[in-house]
């Protein structure tokens, strides 16, 4: 009933998300969305665990962008200081941005891992786009509060893709 929004894995975290493991799918890009994703939506910069991680997944051929629905300043302020691409005010789950981003990168969706913490905005245009959708648990139980009213629909939806998991193991 909910598949279309039934991420491809669900990981604790986006460092479980190794260049290893992406070329392993087949893949040569991540996407990743920046609030509760990487960082608390309060924390503008990355820190030096977010800069390392980003270092090895580009060291080995591992393309990178951020797509975020902020605004421009939250999404400049935090990709410039590790010269990362990215598309603001992204709209998802729309696809318009994620498309735009595949562009800049160069790369191809189906080539495509996209990797967020929330389900109707990161996971659906994801598998709307035809990327490899992965959702991982939020960095900080703390949400802004155009995200906080979605989280408990969000944990319904895990539940059923939990048990269809477990059921098909």
């Amino acid at each position: 009933m909910f598949k279309f929004l039934y991420p491809k894995e669900y990981l604790s975290s986006v460092f479980e998300i190794t260049a290893e493991k992406v070329k392993k799918l087949g893949l040569d890009t991540v996407v990743f969305d920046i609030d509760n994703t990487l960082v608390p939506y309060w924390i503008k910069v990355p820190d030096e665990k977010i800069k390392a991680f980003f270092k090895e997944l580009s060291d080995n051929g591992i393309k990178m962008g951020v797509l975020s629905n902020s605004k421009e300043i939250r999404s400049k302020t935090f990709c410039e200081p590790v010269n990362m691409t990215y598309v603001y005010r992204a709209k998802k789950p729309g696809i318009k941005g994620f498309f735009e981003l595949m562009e800049k990168l160069g790369s191809e969706a189906e080539n495509t891992m996209i990797a967020g913490d929330q389900i109707f905005t990161d996971v659906w245009c994801g598998n709307k786009a035809g990327a490899y959708s992965v959702l991982v648990k939020q960095v900080s139980p703390k949400d802004e509060l155009i995200t906080a009213p979605k989280r408990p629909f969000e944990k319904v939806i895990l539940y059923f893709y939990l048990k269809r998991k477990k059921n098909n193991e």
